[in-house]
C-alpha cells in the first residue's frame, strides 16, 4: 500500500483553499472521497457512520482530472443547498490531484466511496476502496 497522500488542492464549500497534506490537522483524520455524483449515497453512509462514532473526517468530492476551482463552482453551489452551513468546512472540492489519487491507489471512478485514514503528515494508515459501506467494511477499515 502506498504510504503517502499525493499533493491535492481544493476549496471548502465555505470558500477556503485547502492543500493536502499541508493543511491536515495534526491528529489526522479520515478522507471520504467520491469521484462521481452516483457515489453520493455511499459517501453519505460512510459519513453518517463516522459521525455516529465521533471520528473526524473530511468529505472530498474529487474531479477525475485536474481543473480549476471555478470549473467546480456550480457543483459547489448545488452542494451548499444540501449541506448544512456548519459542515461546509468539512467538504473540500478537490480540483487538483484526483488523477494522482487514482493512479497512486489503482482506483476507478465509480459509485463507491474511497476512504483513507491519514496522519497529520499525510501518511496513509488504512484504506477502503472496494464495495459499498457496511459495518464489516467499517470495522476492517478502522482496524
Amino acid at each position: 500500500m502506498p504510504d503517502r497522500l499525493p499533493l491535492l488542492e481544493g476549496t471548502t464549500l465555505s470558500g477556503r483553499s485547502f492543500r493536502f497534506p499541508e493543511d491536515l490537522p495534526g491528529a489526522g483524520l479520515v478522507l471520504v472521497i467520491g469521484y462521481t455524483h452516483g457515489a453520493r449515497h455511499d459517501v453519505g453512509a460512510w459519513k453518517a457512520a463516522l459521525t455516529a462514532r465521533g471520528i473526524g473526517f473530511l468529505s472530498l468530492p474529487t474531479a477525475e482530472r485536474d481543473t480549476t476551482p471555478e470549473s467546480m463552482a456550480s457543483v459547489g453551489e448545488a452542494m451548499r443547498a444540501h449541506v448544512p452551513g456548519g459542515a461546509w468546512d468539512q467538504v473540500v472540492q478537490v480540483h487538483r490531484g484526483g488523477e494522482a489519487l487514482k493512479q497512486t491507489f489503482g482506483w476507478q471512478a465509480d459509485v463507491f466511496a474511497k476512504l483513507l485514514r491519514v496522519s497529520g503528515e499525510g501518511e496513509v494508515l488504512s484504506r477502503h476502496d472496494e464495495g459499498p459501506f457496511c459495518e464489516e467494511a467499517l470495522a476492517a477499515f478502522l482496524g
